[in-house]
């Protein structure tokens, strides 16, 4: 009897809610047209005249109003008023992508982009909220790894599409094709329900910041250092890309987006599985796992791999990494955070995280301009283990006492 109480209260019935299949299914074809149009990027602003600079700054900028945009996503989810809409028109602005299929000026598709992200990171922090208010804590980690799963399903679909069509389509024509999971997406998240408030609707810039535990602002400052080591996918596209390294008649740019395909393939098959793990040892582990991973990736970047196995490898272990960070990382929030704050502690994690990024990405850029492309990974690597060791201290020290 017990263990059949134990197998129903594992049930996907019990975690697998409505909200939870409606932001799973919306992640699948959002990242489809989001991952897409990476993969297209570094291509597309090299065929505007470009500098590799500007992708330095199209990330960086983008990721930095993404974080920004969900810090503020945070606090609305913890008012309560109006977080619904919020929702829907963040995922109506991540569309607005498809708009730089119109573009010929690169900085153009900085604020294309920008504003498109934006809307990301608004609705991130609401609706990462939502699914830790409907799903029991103890399962929490399976609800967070499932729309992981699927979000990066989606993200295999989008290289790979970009991949098997660039061969015959012009990019252009391929960035405005993203339009059409974009609506769908916004069809999806209309299913979402409207969670009622756990708690009178109240005005959060009333809140008091001694709120915050010393042991988050602590993992706050790991995040933001961590961050700074982060590479974007679409460098590890331009590195293959640059390297002209081919497979028979597959060209290196084809190839490419091949290997950032497996990226986001290992990406997919792991974050469930991690999200189970997470459920059963602590957030803190897998954590650091993620950050030790990513810090060897990014390193073997920088040490000029020279046979395809080792492109394999490393694309592999940045996926695999990526899972673990992403499903780490919500988890540790969520446990850090005070309850009653929750959204804006999971929107202050986004927001010290864009800042990392932008900072990781244009130093990347500029180093790789100015110096070389070793040289750039190499420095990333470096701030990304002074990350791992920062987390490893912030979350190893003890809470502080409460006061009585």
């Amino acid at each position: 009897m017990d263990r059949k109480m134990e197998f129903l209260e594992d049930s996907p019935r019990v975690w697998g809610t409505r909200n939870v299949w409606a932001f799973s299914l919306s992640s699948l074809f959002s990242d489809w047209g989001h991952e897409m149009f990476t993969a297209l990027l570094p291509g597309f602003l090299m065929g505007l005249g470009a500098p590799v600079i500007a992708l330095g700054l199209t990330e960086g900028v983008s990721n930095f109003a993404q974080a920004w945009a969900a810090l503020w996503g945070g606090r609305l989810n913890d008012r309560r008023e109006g977080r619904h809409p919020a929702l829907i028109i963040g995922y109506v602005l991540t569309g607005l992508k498809a708009l730089a299929a119109l573009v010929f000026w690169w900085p153009w598709l900085v604020l294309i982009r920008t504003v498109a992200w934006i809307g990301r990171g608004a609705r991130g922090p609401i609706r990462d909220a939502y699914i830790a208010e409907e799903v029991p804590h103890q399962h929490l980690g399976k609800a967070y790894g499932l729309r992981e799963s699927f979000d990066t399903a989606g993200a295999l679909l989008g290289p790979l599409t970009a991949a098997i069509l660039v061969a015959f389509v012009h990019p252009r024509m391929l960035i405005a094709l993203t339009a059409i999971p974009a609506g769908i997406t916004v069809l999806m998240i209309l299913r979402v329900k409207k969670l009622p408030p756990r708690q009178p609707v109240r005005d959060s810039r009333t809140a008091d910041p001694i709120e915050w535990p010393v042991r988050f602002r602590r993992y706050r400052v790991a995040v933001l250092l961590f961050a700074s080591g982060y590479v974007a996918p679409t460098f590890f596209i331009l590195r293959v890309w640059r390297s002209g390294i081919t497979l028979g008649p597959v060209s290196s740019h084809t190839l490419a987006l091949l290997l950032y395909t497996l990226h986001n393939a290992i990406y997919a098959a792991a974050a469930y599985p991690v999200g189970r793990l997470a459920d059963r040892i602590p957030g803190r582990t897998i954590l650091l796992i993620g950050y030790a991973v990513w810090t060897g990736a990014v390193l073997g970047f920088a040490l000029n791999p020279n046979s395809l196995g080792v492109w394999v490898a490393l694309f592999a272990a940045t996926g695999l990494a990526t899972a673990i960070i992403e499903v780490g990382q919500k988890m540790v929030t969520v446990g850090v955070a005070l309850e009653p704050a929750r959204g804006r502690g999971l929107g202050q994690i986004a927001a010290v995280t864009g800042l990392g990024q932008l900072v990781g990405s244009v130093l990347m850029g500029g180093l790789w301009s100015i110096t070389n492309v070793q040289g750039a990974f190499a420095v990333e690597a470096a701030l990304a283990f002074v990350g791992f060791l920062l987390m490893n201290w912030a979350l190893s020290s003890r809470p502080p006492a409460p006061v009585s």
